[in-house]
């Protein structure tokens, strides 16, 4: 049973292998972003509910997940009703297509799934969480454009060549690049995931770059450490 936990500094997830687990892209989106500005949040693609409740930590706003898959919706209930915040957050249980929230949200965060290849996962609702069945590109950038305040900004993070097809397909709706973070694993290797900031408003982009580790394994970055310290309990 210890491994269907995931312990942080503020919370615990429940995750079931049938389900996405806690994994470092997660942890790098929940951590790298800024919600203490944020009034209405929203995580399409919803999981564990880890966005909404890294989110939580340290926003006072209130937060909405949202997953197709049954079994992680039941889940996300569960850690949420667990937490401190779970006045705060509420997941439902829907498509990004049949969504449709009273209001707008002025920060939406997306872990979405990502593979498209024909092998497809064995479980149904891990082939979900894993591969972009449900929520390919050009729904989540059309669902993200429709729920999004005029003032307000949206967060992703995608392997990199997927993350430009993404950006491409925002902006023709008229979202664009407010910050990028190229992550690698160590610091000669090219990047292998980023976090792109986007919002309606044409500005320069931030762009950064991050290393996972120094090198050798479990030899995590000062930055790297920094940024996700207020979660981990190693650090």
């Amino acid at each position: 049973m210890r491994d269907d936990f995931f312990t942080f500094k503020q919370f615990r997830i429940m995750h079931r292998k049938s389900i996405m687990k806690v994994g470092t892209d997660g942890v790098l989106l929940g951590a790298y972003v800024d919600g203490k500005n944020a009034s209405r949040i929203l995580d399409i693609g919803t999981g564990t509910g880890l966005l909404c409740l890294m989110l939580a930590q340290k926003s006072n706003a209130t937060i909405h997940g949202i997953d197709i898959n049954s079994e992680a919706v039941e889940v996300a209930k569960f850690n949420v009703e667990q937490s401190k915040w779970h006045e705060r957050i509420e997941i439902f249980h829907s498509s990004v297509q049949d969504f449709a929230p009273e209001g707008k949200y002025d920060l939406i965060v997306s872990n979405p799934p990502f593979y498209t290849t024909d092998v497809i996962a064995p479980e149904k609702g891990r082939a979900l969480a894993r591969h972009d069945i449900s929520l390919n590109i050009s729904d989540l950038a059309l669902a993200i454009s429709r729920f999004l305040s005029e003032s307000g900004r949206c967060y992703v993070i995608y392997p990199t060549e997927q993350c430009m097809q993404f950006e491409n397909n925002a902006e023709r709706l008229g979202l664009y690049a407010t910050a990028r973070l190229y992550v690698s694993s160590h610091p000669d290797t090219p990047s292998i995931r980023t976090i792109l900031g986007m919002s309606r408003e044409k500005c320069e982009p931030n762009c950064d770059t991050l290393f996972i580790e120094n090198g050798a394994r479990h030899d995590f970055s000062e930055k790297y450490k920094l940024l996700t310290k207020d979660y981990y309990l190693k650090f």
